[in-house]
């Protein structure tokens, strides 16, 4: 009897209170890598392939590269986005428009570029509108005013509302571009 008093006296401490550890609200998984690639080019120091950290700039980027050619041109871009995974950066000479493949970044989540390459209606700039085929800088200017004083686009067809953009144009631009961060 001893014995089993004893064995049932130290069982107890086996029941020690359980602990509940609640699971992150973002998964491991689902987190921005603490570092990016990103690639820039065109008129740029040293243009090339550049480790960054997921919080920099493109401003930051730009900078890795030892910075912008006496004929480089950073109008065209928003230096205060931060940069993504597997994006292009292009910094334009003066009087050059970028290639449509690095007009915009890859992959840039609320910026002018959204996966695929694609120029969003609703941030890009007109610089960057203006690259488009069929829009000169009048309708890139149309295209913001329309954003800015009528509403952000909510499909890519809403652009042939804009005057002077018909079927023909939407045509040209439809698989160039996106819309994004309508509320």
């Amino acid at each position: 009897m001893v014995l089993v008093a004893v064995l049932l006296f130290a069982s107890q401490n086996d029941n020690a209170p359980i602990r509940i550890i609640a699971p992150n609200a973002i998964s491991d998984a689902n987190q921005d890598p603490a570092e990016v690639r990103v690639y820039v080019s065109g008129a740029v120091t040293s243009p090339g392939v550049y480790t960054l950290d997921s919080e920099d700039r493109i401003t930051d980027a730009v900078a890795a590269t030892g910075g912008v050619t006496a004929d480089g041109v950073l109008d065209g871009l928003n230096l205060a986005l931060r940069v993504t995974d597997e994006a292009e950066y292009y910094v334009p000479k003066l009087g050059e428009s970028p290639p449509i493949s690095a007009r915009v970044p890859a992959s840039t989540t609320g910026s002018a570029g959204q996966p695929g390459g694609l120029i969003n209606l609703n941030s890009t700039s007109v610089e960057i509108l203006d690259t488009l085929p069929g829009i000169g800088p009048v309708l890139a200017q149309a295209i913001v005013d329309y954003r800015e004083n009528v509403r952000p686009f909510q499909s890519i067809a809403e652009i042939q509302e804009v005057p002077k953009i018909g079927p023909g144009t939407f045509q040209d631009i439809r698989d160039l571009v996106t819309v994004s961060g309508v509320r």
